[in-house]
């Protein structure tokens, strides 16, 4: 609970430091005039579509757990929206260890199994992105010379291609050990060099070795073409729709106009932004990432409505996703002090 707590603490830091830096140049009276002129006719149909790429999420997870299990997509859709009320109000993406924890406590199942199921998916998530950056931002013809500055901080196109490029290896030593884990001789090998490790007690040797050996069974939805394909398609189903539900709330800032392929842009922009720790819900940091976004790709010159926009995409989705999710983890019977401790005890 203590690493909890110190989380939090930087995190809120964090996301005040970047709060004060989207703020600081804007003309307070023109973002709230911004805000009240919104047309939350559009609100609705935003919201409904962030809950579509929920649930879509939830029938790629169904195929990436049945190896352990066959869990339809409604019964997996309140662990997957109590995760994501957890991320609302704990630090550190607690939601994905209070996901797995939900599922495995309530179905009997081994935490590693369900958890690596998690990692499978944000691998494909990831991928998925920088696929979909690479083609948007093809089609975009963002200029790599490109630079824009906000509020002291400055950006450039060489910089998001910079990083996509780590993000790409990353992805893909990522998926290389995956490999290597769900290939029996490759897993006995990092195991048998687990177990050999000098300088850690024999003990916390063996129980890491028995956690990779439960990891691979969540890796173990990945060993047929079929379910590659399946899962590829839904993730791209996911983040299509969540671009196009940033395209329409545009409707609610007449005259903005977003297409698609810039909806997409701004979503992975968004994306790579909240990879950076800060306080539960990503404050300050996607409306920095969207305003970057909105500005960059010449959507929308003014500041103060661009932060608007910024502050309506980020509201309408951290207070219904929020409170749903907080909703699922008490109906699953569990409490958020029970996740954090539980998060602790993985991390130590």
């Amino acid at each position: 609970m203590k690493n909890t707590k110190i989380q939090l603490a930087v995190g809120i830091l964090i996301s005040a430091f970047f709060l004060y830096i989207v703020l600081r140049p804007v003309n307070k009276a023109d973002l709230w005039q911004s805000i009240y002129t919104f047309n939350w006719w559009w609100a609705p149909p935003y919201i409904g579509l962030t809950f579509l790429s929920m649930y879509v999420r939830a029938i790629r997870w169904h195929f990436l757990m049945k190896p352990q299990g066959n869990f339809s997509a409604a019964r997996l859709f309140s662990p997957m929206m109590a995760g994501f009320g957890v991320n609302s109000v704990l630090p550190g993406r607690a939601g994905e260890f209070a996901r797995a924890y939900v599922l495995g406590a309530r179905e009997k199942l081994p935490f590693t199994g369900v958890f690596a199921t998690i990692v499978v998916e944000r691998i494909f998530d990831s991928l998925t992105l920088l696929i979909l950056m690479l083609i948007v931002f093809a089609s975009l013809r963002i200029d790599p010379d490109l630079t824009m500055s906000y509020g002291g901080f400055k950006i450039t196109g060489a910089m998001l291609i910079s990083l996509t490029n780590n993000l790409v290896l990353i992805c893909v030593v990522m998926l290389v050990v995956s490999f290597v884990l769900m290939w029996r001789r490759g897993r006995q090998f990092v195991q048998f060099c687990v177990e050999r490790l000098p300088l850690l007690p024999h003990r916390f040797r063996m129980k890491i070795s028995a956690m990779i050996g439960h990891f691979t069974v969540g890796l173990s939805s990945l060993r047929d073409l079929r379910s590659w394909i399946i899962i590829s398609v839904l993730s791209f189903v996911v983040w299509v729709i969540i671009g196009y539900s940033t395209a329409m709330l545009a409707y609610g800032f007449p005259p903005m106009h977003i297409s698609l392929a810039q909806g997409i842009a701004i979503t992975v922009i968004s994306a790579i932004a909240i990879l950076i720790p800060a306080a539960p819900g990503y404050w300050g940091l996607q409306h920095l990432g969207i305003m970057f976004a909105l500005l960059l790709l010449g959507v929308e010159k003014d500041q103060a409505r661009a932060l608007g926009y910024a502050f309506m995409a980020h509201g309408l989705q951290y207070f219904p996703i929020g409170a749903t999710g907080l909703f699922c983890l008490w109906h699953e019977h569990v409490s958020i002090s029970e996740i954090a401790h539980i998060k602790d005890d993985q991390r130590t």
